[in-house]
């Protein structure tokens, strides 16, 4: 690797590695003496002449996570299905979303999140043999965790829980590193 390049890497990891390790040790997810470690790894690979790209993310996957962790799981904030669903198919992403709502488990999924988060849950809906729109759920359930919009701008938005099924339901990469990471979180605390 050049020394321009390995200066240009070593930047680019400085300024997120801040960013990302204040909200995990914030989280208590890391310990300040995990990112110290993790620094001192990455600086003596940086330095070396191994490839320092061994291990690697998708840029999917990677995305995925910097949406998540940088956005620090904001409560309030929803996050687009319809721009997520885009990205799967460009012209008809409303197809990709009612497709993930095909499936009980998706629907099981949404009916444990309503029943945990709002009060005014009607439970009343079965399962439908049909495939069930956004407006369609949120309409018989009176739903909070989706909202539907129309027009210029609109679509559908959903809870940041709920965008994390979506995601582990289009990319079952990201579902995988995900269960690799809690599965190693939980064998460190052992």
């Amino acid at each position: 690797m050049a020394k321009k390049d390995k200066a240009e890497l070593w930047w680019a990891y400085a300024i997120s590695r801040e960013r990302v390790a204040k909200q995990l040790v914030d989280r208590g997810l890391v310990t300040q003496e995990d990112i110290n470690e993790t620094i001192d790894c990455v600086y003596a690979n940086i330095h070396s002449e191994e490839s320092l790209y061994e291990f690697s993310v998708s840029p999917v996957c990677s995305e995925i996570m910097y949406t998540y962790l940088n956005k620090g799981f904001p409560q309030e904030e929803y996050l687009s299905l319809t721009d997520i669903a885009r990205k799967i198919n460009e012209k008809s992403p409303s197809y990709v979303i009612q497709s993930w709502l095909r499936s009980r488990n998706t629907l099981e999924f949404l009916r444990i999140w309503e029943s945990k988060n709002n009060p005014n849950f009607d439970e009343a809906m079965k399962a439908p043999s049909f495939t069930v729109t956004p407006k369609q759920w949120i309409t018989k359930t009176k739903a909070i965790g989706l909202l539907s919009k129309q027009g210029k701008n609109g679509g559908t938005l959903a809870h940041p829980d709920i965008a994390g099924d979506f995601h582990m339901w289009l990319y079952p990469e990201f579902r995988l590193t995900l269960i690799q990471y809690f599965r190693e979180s939980n064998n460190e605390l052992d």
